[in-house]
């Protein structure tokens, strides 16, 4: 019988999003590491250094001579103990020894300390659980000149890659834990980019005893997969990673490779399907002209992604081919993703009276996706796409920096005559903010003073408005339109989300696989770990695994999209989607293709202008041919 996971006294908390970052040579812990993750896709990066000798790093113990097997720690039932902490000291029960480590050396500023010591000293002074001596360990979060998440670690070093520790005899881990979120991860030497495998813990205030099985631990997915090797291992460790001024402290004990766990039987059910009444909707009739112009100009659209609005442009990695290839393709329009003020080289002044000095490559982007759209028939909009998170409704230059740069834009194409070209305010304001994401009362008052930046400059070219809570549906539902008359408004699209977000690194769903589409009993299962999903994820995330048997078929995505359509008919203004999409890294082709035929279809069914985020064309403009079906592009 397979080996199934328990825990014991876990309290519900949220589950922090991590990427794990390390070091797979001889040395199982970063003198430098790094990684980040973002919406369309995922990055990593990083090096590596000697044991102790970078950084805030530092380290005693080791291991000599070859492979070795677990031994110096075994207890009567078979366990091996890594470290109890009653010596206080650096060394683990087992050959090896304890290091830690900060994003110093990358340009960050977090700090770590432990309990009673001071500077990089290692020592285990914290309460122990039922016990005199923890490890405990204090860190704050600074992310100063890091270009991702600051984060800070903990670990044991247990083995090296000529001598890795072999730990094929034992079913799992098990420690006992109280204070801030972590991931603790079994480092291997077969992970070469640092997305060892790991589960992701929740704060807990009391103290909580964690066994996990290896099965269960999964790579958080921004890496190359590889597969598990119990007899590789170098290390064990604990990963913390946070926003800039929070800090935490972290104390474990009594840290043990188990030779068995107990087997609690099933977390999930295996339900029949059981999908909603299809919504009705008396009429789909919008006498509003915007209503045909969208549809003329703004359907079948897509999306260049992962690239103008990530960084600032090099050179045309999409060109005047590409736009050609996109309209041979069948698509009729393009939204161009650009991180509008990565152009500003500076700006005097501030509030209504502020100026900015653009760099002419905005220009030169705009003006060449203007004209190669116009050549190939395709409508254009000109969406304002941040990830950077550079956009602060409590910064007030900063916001009007935003508006500014909508009344140049506006400017510069408002003797333009085109019919088809759009300005989509900001993409997403919860991406873009690094802040607290503006409220709907915040973002609406921010979107009317871009609107009337624009209309001094530009009376006729239609924009674009998505709302807040990452253009959801419910907050489109729940609002009046814009004063402005001349608006398209747009709605994102990624439900049911733990179908669509399967493997993305950028959610609690990088461990994800096979998640069927529709839900199917036969590909179901009682385990959580058999579709890599974690029981210590979020309520809202578990909420949605134990309802996808209801949530996860057409009627269901057709039902959410009719919210959209009923106010959009009520308000007599267009609606359009302009993402949505199926992330590939680990769903299968057969279901996108089933899920974009049926998204399709309800599109079509409901007269609403469709753009995919996910890219379904590649460098060469070839579409998936699985995909031409599913999106129509035979027609």
């Amino acid at each position: 019988m397979t080996l199934r996971r328990s825990v014991l006294g876990l309290t519900s908390a949220s589950l922090l999003l991590l990427l794990a970052l390390g070091c797979s040579d001889d040395l199982v812990m970063p003198a430098n590491a790094g990684g980040t993750a973002g919406q369309g896709g995922e990055t990593g990066s990083g090096g590596s250094g000697d044991f102790g000798a970078a950084g805030e790093s530092s380290a005693t113990g080791g291991a000599s001579g070859g492979s070795h097997a677990a031994g110096g720690g075994a207890g009567a039932n078979g366990n091996l103990l890594v470290d109890d902490f009653e010596d206080g000291d650096a060394t683990p029960l087992i050959p090896g020894g304890w290091y830690s480590y900060t994003d110093v050396d990358n340009g960050g500023g977090s700090t770590l300390t432990f309990s009673d010591e001071a500077g990089s000293t290692i020592g285990m002074n914290g309460e122990g659980f039922d016990s005199s001596r923890s490890l405990e360990i204090d860190y704050s979060f600074d992310q100063a000149d890091l270009p991702y998440e600051p984060y800070v670690g903990v670990g044991a070093w247990l083995g090296s890659s000529s001598a890795p520790l072999d730990l094929s005899a034992y079913a799992g881990i098990s420690y006992t834990y109280r204070g801030g979120a972590h991931t603790v991860r079994v480092e291997t030497y077969d992970v070469g980019d640092y997305d060892f495998y790991g589960a992701a813990l929740p704060a807990s205030p009391d103290w909580t005893t964690v066994q996990l099985a290896f099965e269960e631990l999964q790579q958080e997915g921004w890496g190359t997969p590889v597969d598990f090797d119990p007899a590789n291992v170098g290390a064990l460790s604990f990963h913390m990673r946070g926003a800039t001024g929070e800090s935490a402290t972290l104390q474990v004990d009594n840290l043990t490779v188990l030779l068995s766990l107990e087997d609690l039987g099933p977390d999930m059910q295996v339900l029949d399907p059981d999908p909603p009444d299809d919504a009705t909707i008396d009429s789909i009739e919008i006498s509003n002209p915007l209503q045909q112009r969208a549809l003329q100009y703004l359907d079948r659209g897509y999306n260049i992604t992962n690239w103008l609005e990530e960084a600032r442009f090099e050179d045309f990695d999409y060109d005047e081919g590409y736009v050609a290839a996109l309209a041979a393709a069948g698509f009729r329009s393009l939204r161009l993703p650009i991180d509008l003020d990565l152009y500003v080289e500076a700006r005097s002044g501030s509030g209504d009276a502020m100026e900015l000095t653009l760099h002419d490559d905005l220009f030169t982007i705009l003006d060449a996706f203007d004209e190669w759209t116009s050549n190939s028939g395709l409508g254009l909009t000109i969406d304002y796409h941040q990830y950077d998170g550079s956009f602060d409704v409590t910064d007030s230059d900063g916001v009007a920096e935003a508006v500014e740069l909508w009344a140049r834009v506006a400017e510069h194409f408002a003797e333009n005559p085109r019919e088809d070209l759009f300005f989509e305010l900001l993409n997403e304001p919860e991406l873009s903010s690094a802040a607290t994401p503006p409220t709907q009362a915040e973002w609406t008052e921010i979107a009317e003073r871009m609107i009337s930046a624009i209309r001094e400059q530009d009376p006729t070219h239609t924009i674009i408005f998505g709302d807040v809570d990452w253009y959801g549906i419910d907050a489109l539902t729940a609002r009046e339109p814009l004063s402005d008359g001349n608006v398209v408004y747009a709605f994102h699209f990624y439900e049911p989300f733990i179908f669509t977000h399967q493997g993305a690194s950028w959610t609690a769903l990088g461990a994800a696989h096979d998640v069927p589409y529709p839900y199917s009993p036969e590909r179901w299962s009682e385990y959580y770990s058999d579709l890599g999903f974690s029981r210590f994820a979020d309520d809202w995330i578990e909420s949605l695994i134990q309802d996808y048997y209801r949530s996860g078929n057409r009627a269901a995505v057709r039902n959410r999209i009719v919210e959209a359509k009923g106010w959009a008919v009520e308000h007599d203004v267009p609606v359009i989607c302009n993402e949505f999409g199926v992330y590939e890294r680990t769903s299968r082709l057969e279901d996108r293709e089933r899920y974009y035929t049926d998204l399709i279809g309800i599109f079509e069914e409901l007269e609403i202008p469709w753009q995919p985020w996910f890219m379904i064309m590649d460098d060469d403009g070839n579409v998936i041919p699985e995909y031409r079906g599913a999106f129509g592009l035979d027609e």
